[in-house]
């Protein structure tokens, strides 16, 4: 995925809008062949983590990593009031297009999540996990300016309510594992505490507001952070309690830092980023 400005980003949410407007996509799909439809499948990436795409029923593994979600705030309310035709349409220009600039930041998509995306940002052991954080953060940032400051007047223009964006992310160990039946379908979930508080972290987030949790926010600067008024999060098991807590991040640092970082990736993962 080659780098983007947060305009081209807003141009091809655009152009996804208007391709379901017009039913490019549906005459498209119904006009090709066979041939064409599984050509075009095999030429799309795959989801996930592609250490683990081969894993076998019931096997797993395991890596560190920063877990991302990305969500679209209050779109449950808008899916109440508005048509689904354009629930649909907003969404998936909306969310495939953040996916995309989760890649072009050398992150890999993991997953689609109701309204939002499920991605990790994996170092492989050769990047600092300190790096990785701030690269992941970054691309947090970038995908909330890209929406806010780029998509959103756009949208209004074309007389379509403009959306809401926030991130939640934490750092640790995700485990990858295939689950499924030996006579039916099966697919690699992640699983762990990383990956689910990263969740609860971007439930805790406002529009345009990064959440991070505690063992992610000990990869930041500490001027970078404040403690979210809700923080921390107790857990108490056998009569003792322990607690997790999670912070805003200020994201102007961020922005200015992951300029040139999708460019220098060109289309590789994070762990393909030179550190001298």
């Amino acid at each position: 995925m080659a780098a983007r400005t947060r305009e081209q980003f807003a141009q091809a949410v655009m152009r996804r809008l208007d391709d379901y407007e017009r039913g490019t996509v549906r005459k498209s799909l119904a006009l090709a062949g066979a041939d064409t439809l599984q050509a075009s499948a095999a030429s799309t990436s795959p989801l996930g983590h592609p250490e683990f795409a081969d894993l076998p029923l019931g096997a797993s593994g395991k890596i560190d990593a920063v877990a991302m979600f990305l969500d679209l705030r209050k779109f449950t309310a808008r899916s109440f009031w508005d048509p689904p035709e354009q629930i649909i349409r907003v969404n998936v220009a909306v969310i495939s297009e953040l996916a995309s600039a989760v890649e072009q930041h050398g992150g890999y998509v993991l997953g689609f999540r109701g309204d939002g995306v499920f991605a990790c940002f994996d170092g492989a052991g050769r990047l600092d996990s300190r790096a990785v954080a701030g690269v992941a953060v970054g691309a947090a940032a970038w995908a909330l300016d890209a929406v806010q400051n780029a998509l959103n007047g756009l949208l209004e223009l074309s007389g379509i309510q403009p959306v809401q964006v926030r991130a939640g992310l934490d750092f640790g160990r995700l485990d990858f594992v295939r689950i499924g039946s030996p006579s039916g379908g099966s697919e690699v979930n992640v699983l762990g505490f990383a990956a689910n508080f990263a969740s609860k972290c971007e439930k805790a987030a406002k529009a345009w507001e990064v959440v991070v949790g505690q063992r992610l926010a000990g990869l930041l600067p500490a001027a970078d952070l404040t403690q979210h008024p809700q923080s921390p999060t107790p857990y108490t098991r056998h009569g003792e309690t322990r607690y997790y807590r999670f912070y805003d991040v200020a994201l102007g640092k961020y922005l200015r830092h992951i300029q040139g970082v999708a460019h220098q990736l060109d289309g590789h993962p994070v762990s393909a980023v030179q550190i001298r």
